[in-house]
């Protein structure tokens, strides 16, 4: 990553093929690992937002 900031290592890697970045799930034949969507970040900021905001409320309850 020699003077690369994450968002141009991103693009490098989205701009390479499967064969070129990793393996493919053996059964299905599919990208072991991709990227997630714009929606799929939101999703998942917004599930991890719940999930700190009901463990801080757990951890209020128990002191």
């Amino acid at each position: 990553m020699a003077g690369q900031t994450r968002w141009q290592r991103r693009k490098e890697l989205e701009d390479k093929t499967v064969e070129q970045v990793g393996e493919t799930h053996p059964e299905s034949g599919e990208p072991a690992v991709r990227w997630l969507t714009s929606e799929e970040l939101d999703e998942l900021r917004r599930d991890m937002r719940e999930a700190s905001a009901w463990a801080k409320a757990e951890l209020m309850k128990r002191r």
